[in-house]
This record gives C-alpha cells, structure tokens and sequence, in this order.
C-alpha cells in the first residue's frame, strides 16, 4: 500500500499541465498571422499603387521622348557648331599670323622710331606687292539650326496636325 501510495505521489509531479503554455503559444502564432496577413495586404496595395503610378507617369514619360530626342539632336548639333568655329577661329588666327608677317609693321619701341630715319636708311617697302586677301568660308548656323522661318512653319504645321486629330 504504501508502494501505491508512493507511485501515486511521484506520478503526479509527472503529470504536466501544459495548457496555459499551449494556450500562450496559440496566441502567439495567432497574433503573428493576423500581422502576416495585415503585411500581405499592405504589400499588394503598395503594388497596386506602384502600377499605377507607374501607368500615369508612362505615359507622360513616353510623350517626352520626342522632345528629349529633339534637344539631343540640338545639343549634338551645337557641339559640331562649337567644333567649326574653333577651326575656322583657328584658320582666321593662321591668316592673320601671315598677314602680319607681310604687313610693314614697325616692331621698335617709340625711341627707336624717332631716332631711325638718322641712323638707317628707309626700307622701300612699295616695291613687294601684297597678296590678295581672300577670305575663308567659315561657318553657317544655318547649317545647324533651323532659321526662324523654319521653326515657324513647323509649328504651323504642327497646330494644324494637332487639330485635325
């Protein structure tokens, strides 16, 4: 009896009553779905609204894209237009160079002119013949810009298409 006795006290230290922790966790995991789930939800609204915005501002991007084209078209060109001139600034300054070094030009200082006609004798400078001057053909912003009239015919043309449409 006694042996029952005590098989019966041990067997109660193991029995383990788990349910409040069981019920804890239960909550736990139930509080984490919900959050799981409001996190989904947010998610998609968050896509849904990235493809919207992304639809609205397609389309405003997509009507750029001929104005961007044009201003890149105006950029490359005015950089060729910056190209010519250094050459043709270049080619001025090249002729200019030679024409100096034909030019009877006095290179002595203000005492040496005064004192010269005393002490040499007069250079006869009328007998080298000077060559003529031809000018070079430089550039034309015609060439890379549309003139004015240009610009406004093609918005003319434009408005007219526009309101046909």
């Amino acid at each position: 009896m006694m042996l029952d006795e005590l098989a019966i006290d041990y067997s109660e230290y193991l029995k383990v009553n788990n349910e409040n922790e069981v019920s804890a966790l239960k909550d736990v995991v139930e509080d984490m779905l919900t959050r799981l789930e409001e996190f989904q939800t947010f998610m998609e609204m968050v896509r849904a609204l990235r493809m919207e915005s992304t639809m609205m501002h397609y389309d405003s991007i997509k009507a750029m894209k001929s104005k961007v084209t044009e201003l890149t078209d105006s950029v490359n060109k005015l950089e060729k237009l910056v190209n010519k001139v250094g050459e043709d600034v270049e080619l001025v300054d090249q002729q200019l160079t030679e024409a100096e070094a034909c030019m009877p030009i006095n290179k002595d200082g203000p005492l040496n002119t005064i004192l010269k006609p005393f002490f040499k004798k007069q250079e006869d400078h009328s007998s080298k013949p000077l060559p003529a001057y031809e000018p070079p053909v430089i550039f034309k912003s015609d060439d890379y810009f549309l003139t004015t009239e240009a610009v406004d015919a093609l918005k003319i043309i434009d408005n007219d298409t526009t309101t046909n449409n």
